[in-house]
């Protein structure tokens, strides 16, 4: 009798770099998941990941690390875009060995942030006389590209949609959302299904009629039959008798209970229905002192973000001894401050502007005790302790004491700056409204706001710095052909700010590298390019008395 066939080892953990290297250099495809100690295997995708790998395996064509940069990335276990991506790529790489299609440059791709998902939930409210409750898009239907498909039959039903997610249920959740069904048979197998690819979980709302019944959901369900074919194998292999016992081959599942509703709301949306007051929302200020800069910048940044706060605003400054007595006057009287002093004028010295709820005390909580013989003592993994420097007797990191006192120092750090801001004729008439509100949006103060129109000499005048240039009097006939609106605009770090909520001079270059800028979406091309603002503080506070004449922007500080 023949042996059974050697499974394949589809997971190895890799726990040093001379692993990692070896896997690199490995034949075939290979899937990285980095984040198992924080959320686990992705076990919704190990069955696409075992097909991949006997349906591919063999041609030894592709790596996930080509020459060590990454060329794919599929955020969240997705399994049909998984899959795809993963097709495509040994698609290509067949192609080229064929010859048929020359090897691309490969550029390697970077990481960013995610906004948080729930983001979108958080400050509705949850409307009086309106009953709500949760729905769940299946996988095979959100596979089948049917969400819009059932979103729109909830919408003809008379019902309203106050949410939706996509998002792949863990075992544990499905688990906890299922758990009046545990003891029905089969329940391992659908617990199986729900994990095999994404979910579209739905806040579905009516208006509640007399006796407080949650939408009639099931109405609905059971009233499209087109919703609900599926083959009969289709039905015994996922889910068996559970699924035909209990009516669960429908696309979607909702409860139909008050009390199940409400709890599922909260499981899902923790923050719907919550005021978003922003009560709690802070500002402080962090200072990376320049011993630790230097050393170990990027660490301590990315140690700031993992911890939830975001960096709104941030400062390389080297400080003269007068302004480091400035800042830390309070402590003038201290035996260690000749030595603090010593380290501040030592070199650059990163100031930052960390915004997340709370974020006074969360910082100092972070950060540990002031000394550093304490900090090591009763607060080994504190930052203070775990980013000390050898042969330095101060901590490297500070924080501020109080909400009053971060306003202060971010005040010094960050003075309020004033900036020209100009809407551009070609962009006027149809965008005004459209760029103003980005411009609030951002949280800049139009101190100073008036329509004019610029003269040929006026505008010759304006882009004085461009003169000579092959394309000045396009640009100046531009600025000429009609209004303008011209705005000072105040903020800490104001100069920089507007020119980043700009985009670059060219919409095309805007579109690909800042798609949120304003040229990317309101501008002509690159000669109209919807707005206008100053390079530097210096030529900002030029511009300003050039447009508005002599003004006293110390009192629009203080507005």
């Amino acid at each position: 009798m023949a042996s059974k066939k050697k499974e394949l080892q589809l997971q190895a953990v890799l726990t040093t770099q001379s692993q990692w290297e070896e896997m690199v250099l490995t034949k075939g495809v290979t899937v990285i998941d980095v984040y198992q100690a924080w959320c686990g295997p992705c076990k919704a995708v190990v069955n696409l990941f075992r097909k991949l790998k006997n349906e591919y395996g063999e041609d030894e064509l592709l790596q996930f690390a080509v020459d060590g940069k990454i060329i794919a990335i599929v955020r969240g276990a997705n399994a049909p875009l998984l899959s795809k991506t993963v097709i495509e790529l040994v698609e290509e790489e067949r192609k080229i060995v064929a010859g048929e299609i020359e090897r691309p440059e490969v550029k390697e791709l970077v990481f960013l942030e995610e906004k948080n998902s729930d983001a979108f939930a958080e400050g509705s409210q949850l409307d009086e006389g309106v009953a709500y409750t949760v729905a769940i898009i299946k996988p095979d239907a959100v596979t089948d590209e049917r969400v819009e498909e059932v979103k729109q039959k909830i919408i003809e039903a008379g019902f309203g949609i106050a949410a939706a997610e996509e998002k792949i249920l863990t075992e544990e959740q499905i688990r906890e959302f299922y758990s009046h069904k545990t003891e029905q048979p089969d329940f391992e197998d659908f617990v199986q299904f729900m994990m095999s690819g994404p979910c579209h979980i739905l806040i579905v709302c009516q208006k509640q009629a007399a006796d407080d019944n949650i939408p009639n959901w099931k109405e609905l369900s059971e009233s499209d039959e087109n919703l609900l074919e599926e083959s009969e194998s289709q039905k015994l292999s996922r889910l068996g008798e559970v699924l035909e016992n209990e009516n669960m081959l429908n696309v979607c599942d909702v409860q139909d209970s008050i009390e199940e509703a409400s709890r599922q709301l909260a499981f899902f949306f923790p923050n719907f229905g919550k005021k978003k007051t922003g009560q709690n929302a802070e500002r402080t200020l962090a200072l990376i002192r320049p011993s630790l800069l230097k050393e170990n910048k990027s660490t301590v940044l990315q140690r700031i973000k993992d911890d939830g706060f975001t960096i709104v605003m941030q400062r390389e400054v080297v400080l003269t001894e007068e302004q480091a007595r400035e800042f830390y006057k309070e402590h003038e009287n201290e035996d260690y401050f000749p030595t603090l002093l010593e380290q501040m004028t030592s070199g650059p010295t990163l100031a930052l502007a960390l915004v997340r709820e709370n974020a006074v005390q969360r910082w100092r909580d972070l950060l540990g005790p002031k000394t550093l013989e304490e900090a090591k003592e009763k607060c080994p993994t504190s930052l203070r302790a775990e980013y000390a420097i050898d042969n330095v007797p101060l901590n490297q990191l500070h924080g501020s004491s109080s909400p009053d006192q971060a306003q202060k120092e971010l005040d010094f750090f960050f003075p309020m700056e004033h900036t020209l801001a100009v809407i551009k004729p070609s962009a006027l008439k149809e965008h005004k409204d459209d760029i103003i509100r980005e411009v609030t949006n951002a949280g800049f103060i139009v101190s100073k706001m008036k329509e004019t129109c610029f003269t040929h000499e006026m505008a010759e005048q304006f882009y004085k710095n461009h003169e000579g240039k092959p394309f000045f009097d396009q640009l100046v006939n531009c600025m000429s052909e009609g209004p303008s609106m011209v705005m000072i605009l105040s903020k800490e770090n104001a100069v920089e700010e507007w020119r980043q909520l700009m985009g670059p001079a060219d919409p095309e270059a805007a579109k690909m590298c800042s798609p949120n800028s304003i040229r990317a979406q309101f501008a002509q091309d690159i000669l109209r390019n919807a707005v206008h603002g100053s390079s530097n503080k210096e030529h900002a506070l030029k511009s300003i008395e050039y447009v508005f004449g002599e003004i006293n922007l110390e009192s629009l500080s203080h507005k």
